[in-house]
Order: C-alpha cells, then structure tokens, then sequence
C-alpha cells in the first residue's frame, strides 16, 4: 500500500481513505483507498498504464457532478482530473483538457469572441463528463462543437471522430467503453457580439431562478424524446389505438412540438414533488432534482428513484432511465 501511494504521488496530489463525500455536488459517497487529482492530461494516461498494469481498481471522475457513490468503502484509486485544465485556443478552435470546467470553457471562448459554447457557462461539471453524458443546454449539446476527442484506450493515446464519439441525447461511445479521456477539440465560430457574456450570464440567472441551491447531482433523469416509438407506446398503452388524442393525457403543446416532454414534468404530475426518503428529498423546485437535506445516503436516493419511476410508470406507460451515473463498488 505504500509503494503504491509514493507511486500515485509521481502523477498529482494524493489522498489516504479519503470520504468521496467531499468531492461530489451531492455530498454522498463512502471512503475510497486512495484519491488523486491528477495534475495534467498527460499525467492522467501515464497514471492509467502504471494502474492497469498493476492490477489497480480505479474510478475517474471530474468535477463530481451527475453521480451518485455507493455508501461503502472503494478499495482503490479514484481519479480526480480537475487540476488538468489546460486550455488553448487555436484560430476558432479551443483545445481543452478532460478537467477543466464546463463554465471556465465556456467564459475562455467568450472572452476570444468565439460563439457556440455559451451555454457551458452554466453547466456544474468538467468538459470530460460533459462529453460522456452529451450535456447541453439552451438548444445545443457537446456533439455540436466536438471536432475530435483524444483518449486512451488499453494503453494507446488514440482519436475519435465527432462520428466515432457516437454521440446521442445525454449519451455517448465513452458510457459504454473504457475509453479515457484526455482532451477535447472543439470547432467554435468566430463572432463580433458584444452581447455573448450578457447572454452567458442570462443563461445562468435562468437556471438559479429554476434549479435547487440545495446539494444535487444535477438532473437525476433524461427527457422523454417524443420519437414514433414513443408516441406509438402511449396510443396503445392509453387507448388501444396508434390515434392517441394526447389531451387525454394532458401533454401540453409546446411539449409535443419540441418532441419532448421533461422528466421534471412527469415527477410533477405524479405528486412526487416534495417527497422524502431519510434525508433526500425531490425538489419543490425542480421535479429532476433529487436533494441532499444533509446526511443524505445512496439508499435514500435509490429509494426514491424507485418510487419515482413507479409512478411515473403507473400513470404515463412511460419508463424513466437515470441520467445521473450510479457507480457500485
């Protein structure tokens, strides 16, 4: 265990049975081994051969936002890649580190009259898990400026393609293969408004006005994409028919015509509003908020993602899937 720390130590700054807690927006989380933030991208991959040839169990994480720890003890090494946050800019081009911040990418591109990543400004989190969930916001998602992503996969530095991320909604390649990323590529577009810090900052008083202050992973649940499939469903889940008359269900319009319906809305209308599970509760703010009142654990939050999901089953033929990422040990 020793030689293993003095080894860490070569990559950034480690810490001993450190509490997970102290590291995530929701402040949930047991007590893992070893925790390092490592220092540099280039850190990050040689930190990943030394661990896999090794035989070390590790867990990557940026800013801790939009998962949920198991309560029990992780026997190995979590990654923190906040401190690898080099960030340059190239013609229209930012180029950025996995650990550095949505918010500092997005105030960088402002500040370099570059358009199309505004919307970063107010997302929790790091460009890393930004590209692995796709976030987005105000209209646009990561796909839309991806040029190319650098990883490392089985010890080979390689790159992917905007295509080869396999990018979809809250999705993408890096959830479902143990690709790690190192860096990303974005295509922005040059701009002479004056007014893009003003709308950065409106998007963010948006989002104070509509989200919880209280501790959160940040969304808990996709939106329901109104695909045909999806449509289909509820005609024969509701009236037996593919001719649904959706005022049966109370779906507003405007949600038909973005072809979404938001998961906060499905919480709502199945009076989940304000539940609470020991000390999580589901935001009487926000319904895709799940909220740490203080001491909240992960069987508390499961408790109610599953009573939540329940309902929303029951009333709407509708299954919700998580958004937020729940890593077991």
């Amino acid at each position: 265990m020793d030689d293993i720390y003095k080894k860490l130590k070569e990559f950034g700054k480690v810490k001993i049975n450190e509490p997970l807690s102290k590291h995530t927006t929701n402040k949930i989380g047991g007590i893992a081994d070893f925790f390092i933030f490592v220092d540099s991208a280039e850190h990050l991959a040689e930190l990943m051969i030394f661990l896999r040839g090794e035989g070390v169990e590790y867990i990557l994480i940026g800013g801790g936002s939009n998962v949920l720890f198991s309560d029990e003890r992780f026997e190995g090494v979590v990654i923190s890649t906040v401190n690898a946050r080099q960030i340059k800019i190239e013609g229209n081009k930012i180029i950025v580190d996995s650990g550095c911040s949505t918010a500092e990418t997005a105030q960088f591109s402002i500040k370099n009259n570059l358009t199309g990543f505004e919307w970063g400004i107010g997302i929790p989190g790091t460009i890393g898990g930004a590209l692995v969930g796709n976030a987005g916001a105000m209209g646009r998602e990561m796909k839309d400026s991806v040029e190319k992503v650098e990883v490392m996969k089985d010890g080979e530095v390689l790159e992917l393609s905007n295509e080869e991320c396999g990018f979809g909604y809250r999705d993408s390649v890096f959830k479902h293969d143990n690709y790690i990323i190192l860096r990303a590529h974005l295509v922005l577009e040059k701009s002479e408004d004056k007014d893009l810090a003003k709308k950065a900052m409106e998007s963010i008083a948006y989002r104070n006005q509509t989200q919880p202050k209280e501790h959160s992973s940040g969304c808990i649940f996709k939106n329901i994409i109104m695909d045909e499939n999806i449509r289909e469903h509820l005609s024969r889940f509701y009236i037996g028919t593919k001719h649904t008359n959706y005022e049966k269900l109370n779906i507003p319009q405007e949600f038909l015509e973005k072809g979404i319906i938001p998961a906060g809305w499905l919480v709502e209308q199945v009076g989940m509003k304000g539940e609470q599970v020991g000390q999580a509760k589901v935001s009487e703010k926000h319904g895709n908020f799940i909220v740490n009142l203080g001491g909240a654990t992960e069987k508390d939050i499961i408790a109610l993602v599953e009573k939540i999901k329940e309902k929303v089953y029951d009333k709407f033929g509708i299954e919700l899937e998580e958004e937020v990422r729940l890593i077991n040990f």
